[in-house]
């Protein structure tokens, strides 16, 4: 069955496409195509995400969370300019997308199992496939077909094309590529933090994919924000648990948890302390 998804995401989620900080750091294909005008993507093509089936290690991996999204959320941001469709994994995948009417040029199938793919390679990917003049081009994990040829198609090509050979590209079945995706994934949101004035002081901090944290907000030791928090200038987080809460303006967490809570500017939380569902 397939299912209409809503590209509007709220703020927070669309800083977290990454795509900024990609385009400025040195790619492994950005050489392959010439940056070229991306309008025509969201225009001609037609986003399929296959929810990708490992039973054998984790039951229902398209919902397994790393870092406040689910495997599935992930790899629906690399694509949520284009129109999209879910669809379940099926013993003839090739059949199953012939089934699939629209009225778009370009159909890009990837699967939920490789959470590491970002909007830059997704439009990096497509742009070649264009700038290229492709019927049909193979990826180490994924498919993108001109929809009038796959009508004609009769089977998968063997071989992907080597140039977009990327770990973002390779399936999670296994737990060190799940390790490995997670501590990828931490890095980037890590590093869009510091870019926009966090001060990070330990790489051992966690930050969830929907928490918002202003510039000038020092965290140390093992802090941990999870969910939808709002963190606020001027705060310091040392060795605190902080979820699905909002920390107002220079404050100090220490060793603490808090939790769906508000905690108001420049109060100090001591050590050992417990909020939840308080305002402070």
């Amino acid at each position: 069955m397939e299912t209409q998804i809503d590209n509007e995401i709220s703020k927070n989620q669309i800083a977290f496409d990454f795509e900024q900080i990609e385009m400025e750091e040195e790619s492994s294909t950005l050489s392959l195509v010439s940056q070229k005008n991306i309008d025509w993507i969201a225009e001609e093509v037609l986003f399929v995400l296959v929810k990708a089936k490992h039973e054998q290690f984790i039951k229902n991996l398209p919902d397994f969370k790393l870092l406040g999204k689910s495997m599935l959320e992930w790899v629906l941001m690399a694509g949520n300019h284009c129109q999209t469709i879910v669809i379940e994994q099926e013993q003839n995948m090739l059949e199953r997308l012939k089934t699939i009417q629209t009225d778009k040029k370009i159909m890009a199938v990837f699967y939920s199992d490789t959470p590491l793919l970002d909007k830059t390679l997704f439009n990096e990917i497509l742009n070649y496939f264009a700038v290229k003049g492709y019927n049909a081009l193979k990826l180490l994990r994924g498919e993108v077909f001109r929809v009038d040829y796959l009508k004609s198609l009769t089977e998968f090509a063997q071989s992907p094309n080597s140039k977009f050979s990327t770990l973002a590209l390779e399936p999670v079945d296994n737990g060190k590529m799940l390790v490995c995706c997670y501590r990828e994934l931490k890095k980037k949101i890590q590093n869009y933090h510091v870019k926009n004035g966090v001060m990070i002081f330990d790489e051992a901090a966690c930050i969830d994919a929907d928490a918002e944290i202003e510039a000038g907000v020092a965290i140390y030791g093992n802090s941990r924000v999870e969910g939808q928090s709002v963190i606020c200038s001027g705060t310091v987080l040392k060795d605190a648990l902080i979820k699905d809460s909002i920390i107002g303006k220079n404050c100090l967490i220490e060793n603490s948890y808090i939790e769906k809570s508000k905690i108001s500017d420049g109060k100090i939380v001591c050590a050992y302390t417990k909020i939840e569902n308080m305002s402070v």
